[in-house]
Order: structure tokens, then C-alpha cells, then sequence
């Protein structure tokens, strides 16, 4: 019979503990990643891309209809975001939830390293100078995401990438049939997040429309911040500084 030393015992011990936790450390960098929400009779609109010409108007629907939105913005995408500045103002002072959406609507997974940081780096810097506040939710262009992404998000303190769990199609065309799009809505529901964008047809001919679609089937509007449970206006964001005033550094060259 073999006798073995307590101390290699222990060695192999420590060894199969240790390897385990050492390969879960990673995971610890990985924020939240969520796509519906969890408050009963909620749902959560969201449009992306902006600030677009339209979002002033958007801005006004949201207001008459007393509905609370998530804007996912970026920075140089169908306009410079300086360039509409007032808008994303007027947004943040009614409530709504202002997050990162990539400077340029990048593939993020694409990008590696400096051009990564730079993405989503460009979209904080505007939004300190404009709003003098930094965001704490993130969606990637595309829905696109990978786990250099998501490092990246939680060390700076990100607090949830968000996805969506219903699209309203405004984007499988250029022009899609405003009826085509507000037949699906018909078919979403409670607990939905539904991804749309700030383009023409979406503000101007469905978001009226399926405002009063959602609203009757009983359901509460709120930004995904509320209806994940995850704090009330001023814990969507981390506030840094007092709003700046436009000078020559609000360029999107």
C-alpha cells in the first residue's frame, strides 16, 4: 500500500479548488445583458440613432402623450450630435433615459483595443459637454457584442447592455410601409423592449399610432432603467460636471 505525504494531498487539493474559481474570475467583468423587462405591465420603447432631424418632433409626440423613452444616441451617425443638442436636452429634463449607442454605429466586434474604447469613449465626452452627464447603459449597434465589449462596459461602470425583445421593423427597408410596422406592434405586449429608430417614418406616421395600441391593452411606458427595476432618474446616469456651453470642441471632426 502507498502512503502519500499530507502536504501533496494538500497540493492537489488547493489545485482542483483553485483552477475552477480561476477560470470563473472573467466572468465577474461581464455586466447584465437584458432584453425584456421584469416589471408586470410595462413595456419600454426604445429608438435608436439618433439625434436625426426628426427627434424634435419625436420629442413632442413622447410629451403629448405623456410616454417616458430610452434614446440609444450616437455620435456622428445621421447628424452630428452637437448639432442637436436641445433635443437630447429637452429629453433628459423630461425624464427620458439617455444611453450609448457607438459613435459612428460601428460593428463592435470589429474594432479591438483603442478604436473600440474610442466608440464608445467619443459618445461620453458629448454627452458630459451637452448634458454633463456619463451614461450606465450601452446597446451595440446591431446587437452586436463580444466579451472585449462587455470588459470594456463594466470597467467603466456600465450597468447593463441592453437588447430588445421585440423590433418593430422600421429598418428592413428604407422606406418600409408605416401599416407594416404598426401591425406588429399589434402582437407586442407586456414586458416588451421594442427597438426602433429615429427616422421619418417611425416618428412621424407609427409612433402616434401605436401609442394608443400599447396603452390599451393596459400597459405602463417606461424607460428600460424602470421597467428592470434598476432605480429611479438620477441612477440611470452618473453625473460629472454642470452642462457646458457650446464652443470650438463640439465638433464631430
Amino acid at each position: 500500500m502507498f502512503h502519500f505525504p499530507i502536504w501533496s494531498l494538500l497540493l492537489v487539493l488547493e489545485f482542483t479548488l483553485a483552477e475552477p474559481t480561476r477560470h470563473l474570475l472573467p466572468r465577474q467583468n461581464k455586466i447584465p445583458i437584458y432584453s425584456k423587462c421584469q416589471i408586470s405591465k410595462s413595456v419600454a420603447l426604445t429608438f435608436d440613432d439618433g439625434t436625426t432631424p426628426f427627434s424634435s418632433q419625436l420629442n413632442k409626440i413622447l410629451s403629448n402623450n405623456n410616454v417616458t423613452a430610452s434614446f440609444f444616441v450616437n455620435g456622428n451617425n445621421w447628424q452630428c450630435i452637437y448639432d442637436n443638442a436641445d433635443a437630447l436636452k429637452e429629453r433628459f429634463k423630461k425624464g427620458h433615459l439617455i444611453g450609448n449607442h457607438g459613435w459612428s454605429h460601428a460593428h463592435m466586434t470589429s474594432l479591438t483595443g483603442a478604436a473600440l474604447r474610442a466608440e464608445v469613449e467619443r459618445v461620453e465626452n458629448a454627452l458630459v459637454k451637452i448634458l454633463g452627464i456619463k451614461p450606465l447603459y450601452f446597446r451595440p449597434p446591431y446587437g452586436e457584442y463580444n466579451q472585449e465589449l462587455l470588459n470594456l462596459l463594466s470597467e467603466k461602470g456600465y450597468k447593463g447592455l441592453i437588447l430588445w425583445s421585440q423590433d418593430s421593423g422600421d429598418t428592413v427597408s428604407q422606406s418600409p410601409p408605416p401599416g407594416d410596422i404598426i401591425e406588429r406592434y399589434k402582437s407586442f405586449g407586456e414586458k416588451d423592449i421594442i427597438l426602433n429608430h429615429e427616422k421619418q417614418v417611425t416618428v412621424e406616421e407609427v409612433t402616434p399610432k401605436v401609442i394608443p395600441i400599447l396603452r390599451n391593452k393596459g400597459l405602463s411606458f417606461q424607460t428600460v432603467a424602470q421597467c428592470l427595476n434598476l432605480g429611479q432618474h438620477s441612477e440611470w446616469h452618473r453625473t460629472v460636471s454642470s452642462p457646458g456651453t457650446r464652443d470650438n470642441t463640439w465638433t464631430c471632426n
